[in-house]
């Protein structure tokens, strides 16, 4: 499992700190849940194209495929990777 702290680039501009936790990291796919307090969104700012900045240098591009009031089930493919 890969777990650490990111921040979550919402459509509006805002950035959300976030833990996130992939089941692995195999290729350039991730696949998991992101969590934090969803509430303090509103639903439309998860149907467009979400850009995860992980703590590592990474960033993921995510499609949510679940959400909870405290966790979004999230699918992507990573972007880039710090050197």
């Amino acid at each position: 499992m890969l777990t650490g702290k990111g921040r979550l680039n919402l459509r509006d501009k805002r950035r959300i700190d976030v833990l996130y936790q992939f089941a692995g990291d195999y290729d350039d796919r991730r696949a998991g849940y992101l969590l934090f307090d969803t509430r303090e969104c509103d639903d439309s700012q998860f149907c467009h194209r979400l850009v995860l900045e992980c703590e590592d240098g990474a960033s993921v591009v995510l499609v949510v495929m679940n959400r909870s009031d405290r966790h979004l089930a999230v699918h992507g493919r990573v972007l880039s990777v710090a050197a």
